[in-house]
């Protein structure tokens, strides 16, 4: 039976799952949508085919409704998704919240009272756990595989351009506004090491700090915007126009997966710019119409994004915003029964993706999860080495995405769903932001 969901927050990440229902219409659709801005608003009805009593400027009028589906799903920005998160477990919906569940400890906690006072199912998108590469690291913990664990390194290669992108320029980059980068960024991250070590965390350190992108470390003569005439430009790698205009990173980042047909594509772009623009596929990136672009500017045209550049925040100098997060920063775990755990979160990486190493009594295991996916095993017994078949992926969360839209679904069908796993690793975060900013070991 076809289940039916509404949409609160039709942005980049609200899109991508209510996508899930234009690939598998036997299995979802989208009764309604709330979303303030009546661009995306009417950009989201027009593809899903929703008329004037299915959309709404406002979630609370949404909400206020009788019931329109059996889920929802909450995608505004990270402060936004307590209340509506709130209302509509206590409307009767079950519902699917975007990470991170919320910027406060105490929202947190009462989100998860709600949903086990309410009867209802929440759902957080930590949606690396659907992923055919940490299912199959998860695998072989389970397994028994690696034996005892005695330690995980985890890293979080945030590349140069993505964290100018997200974390300088962008909805994350101040920290009051949003959360500290821990939670914004690493709650993926801290989900996946709790998952692993399926123990109780029992203390935690951490360190970091904002080394580059600060004013003292502007270009002599820089403008406030990229648009302004910057004397660096042409060095600077994170001038704006070439970045979301042509995408010259993202092309970069695709010249260099281990997709040799897209990263073919990829180089032929790079290398004859003017003669891809002129060849049937190819040309039509030669304007850059994927991600990030996507999320400065509705209007794709070069006059449309040339236009959010000079207007919005994303055509800002990286060395002359209102941005506090942390670009390096390094958190330590221990759990109950003394594995250890280290998580290294680093946003001047050359490529996007995650590292991690764990050792084990019987195995070693290691791998990379990005443009050039790798899996290894190691058996210290036999000596053996064992390599797994995993995707490559640029950027995003490969089949991730899908993948909880599956679990979803498979929620509104009458799944259980228990919210204290996503809670677990949201109290981590908070932890290790009181332990950098205290200087001092949380005891948890």
């Amino acid at each position: 039976m076809t289940k039916s969901c509404v949409l609160i927050g039709a942005g980049d990440r609200g899109n991508r799952y209510a996508d899930y229902a234009l690939e598998h219409p036997d299995r979802l659709k989208i009764a309604a949508v709330a979303e303030p801005r009546p661009d995306r608003r009417e950009a989201f009805a027009r593809k899903h085919g929703l008329g004037p009593g299915q959309v709404f400027e406002d979630w609370a009028e949404l909400l206020g409704k009788p019931l329109l589906a059996e889920g929802a799903i909450v995608a505004t920005q990270d402060q936004f998704h307590v209340q509506p998160a709130l209302a509509a477990l206590k409307s009767g919906y079950q519902v699917l919240l975007e990470k991170p569940m919320a910027t406060s400890e105490a929202d947190c906690l009462a989100l998860v009272a709600l949903a086990r006072e309410t009867g209802g199912s929440l759902s957080v998108c930590h949606v690396l756990r659907y992923t055919d590469f940490f299912k199959t690291v998860k695998g072989l913990i389970d397994s028994g595989t690696l034996g005892e664990l005695y330690s995980i390194f985890h890293a979080e290669n945030v590349s140069y351009h993505h964290m100018a992108h997200s974390y300088v320029r962008g909805n994350w980059g101040n920290s009051a506004a949003s959360s500290p980068m821990i939670l914004a960024k690493c709650c993926h991250d801290l989900d996946l090491i709790q998952w692993f070590a399926g123990n109780s965390a029992q203390r935690i350190a951490s360190f970091g700090n904002l080394g580059r992108f600060r004013p003292d470390q502007a270009p002599k003569g820089a403008p406030a915007r990229c648009t302004d005439g910057c004397p660096a430009a042409a060095s600077c790698i994170y001038e704006a126009t070439g970045t979301y205009l042509h995408g010259l990173h993202m092309k970069r980042a695709i010249g260099r997966s281990n997709d040799l047909p897209l990263a073919l594509a990829a180089r032929a772009m790079l290398a004859l710019p003017r003669l891809a623009a002129r060849l049937p596929g190819l040309g039509r990136h030669d304007v850059w119409k994927e991600w990030p672009t996507t999320a400065i500017a509705e209007n794709l045209s070069p006059e449309g994004i040339l236009k959010a550049l000079r207007e919005g925040p994303y055509g800002r100098c990286v060395y002359r915003c209102d941005n506090d997060q942390v670009d390096h920063q390094e958190t330590i775990i221990e759990f109950e029964g003394g594995l250890t755990a280290t998580l290294r979160m680093q946003g001047h990486s050359y490529d996007e993706g995650r590292s991690l190493r764990i050792e084990g009594s019987k195995a070693t295991l290691r791998g990379s999860f990005g443009s050039h996916g790798a899996l290894e095993l190691l058996d210290k017994e036999s000596g053996g080495h064992r390599r797994f078949k995993v995707k490559s992926q640029v950027f995003g969360h490969a089949e991730g995405d899908s993948g909880i839209m599956d679990r979803f679904v498979e929620v509104l069908n009458g799944r259980a769903a228990d919210p204290s796993e996503a809670l677990a690793s949201h109290l981590l975060a908070f932890a290790a932001d009181r332990a950098r900013t205290e200087h001092r070991v949380v005891e948890l």
